[in-house]
């Protein structure tokens, strides 16, 4: 879903300009025929969470002067929910990029997609909301999802191909994985969102959950570092062009020791078989 959300951007600016312009390792810069042109290439990485060998406490502090509640989310906090998330993604592209109107508008289309299933059922034990317990107004929220059973050092997605077998979630056949975590601009960096996955995982752990995935887009340094400060272990790349090139490697080695076990065959100095 995130991906519908990048635009190709034109600029109307000097071969100059175009020079001094900051890079954001989400878009191929051009300069074509007089303006700069900005193609969406977005990257995503993936980062697992052991839950198992090390627990999130879920009493991580949250350096607010207001009560913070958390609770599991309900259907009414929907609605609520598609303002914070266009704030809290202001600055993070590809929303960035949008006007404050399609900016709720996309907003709305992906927690849409998330209610709706699209990035996998919901796990909602660990699908939590941030209250500020005076206005009961929310501050942020983690949505956990299930994706397919993939190979985690091979694989290039977490759509399901087809639509997961009823009960999934409780026999956990798929990965835990966090689809979206967001929290207020003006609440940011003060334990909110960490508080959220340490909640998240506990909730996790008693479905007999033993690890989460979650995915960042290369150029989102905040939200690396965020998974980096958690305890996330980066995840293998299933485009790197070294893993690539290691792939080859392998290939042409085994092709190599194929044909030096396979025996010569001299028809014109063979003997013939039986007395």
């Amino acid at each position: 879903m995130l991906e519908d959300c990048f635009r190709v951007i034109r600029l109307p600016l000097s071969l100059a300009e175009f020079h001094r312009l900051p890079r954001n390792p989400a878009y191929k810069y051009e300069y074509i025929n007089g303006a700069t042109w900005l193609s969406p290439r977005p990257k995503f990485y993936s980062a697992r969470l052991d839950l198992s060998a090390r627990a999130v406490g879920a009493d991580a502090g949250i350096e607010l002067d207001e009560p913070v509640a958390i609770r599991r989310l309900e259907d009414r906090d929907w609605p609520r929910l598609s303002r914070l998330f266009s704030a809290s993604f202001s600055r993070v592209q590809p929303f960035a990029s949008l006007s404050d109107r399609r900016r709720i508008e996309a907003a709305r289309s992906c927690l849409r997609s998330t209610r709706e299933g699209r990035d996998g059922p919901l796990i909602r034990p660990a699908c939590l909301v941030a209250l500020d317990r005076a206005r009961a107004r929310p501050l942020g929220a983690i949505l956990v999802t299930l994706v397919p059973p993939v190979d985690l050092d091979d694989f290039w997605s977490l759509a399901w191909k087809e639509p997961p077998p009823p009960g999934c979630v409780e026999r956990r056949e798929g990965h835990a994985h966090i689809t979206w975590i967001f929290v207020g601009p003006l609440r940011a960096g003060h334990g909110v969102g960490s508080a959220l996955l340490a909640h998240a995982a506990e909730g996790l752990r008693e479905l007999g959950y033993s690890e989460l995935i979650s995915t960042f887009l290369l150029g989102n340094e905040s939200s690396m570092l965020w998974h980096w400060r958690n305890g996330f272990e980066l995840l293998s790349y299933a485009g790197s062009l070294r893993r690539f090139r290691a792939m080859m490697r392998a290939s042409r080695q085994a092709e190599k020791s194929l044909g030096e076990e396979t025996p010569s065959v001299d028809g014109g100095n063979a003997a013939p078989a039986g007395p």
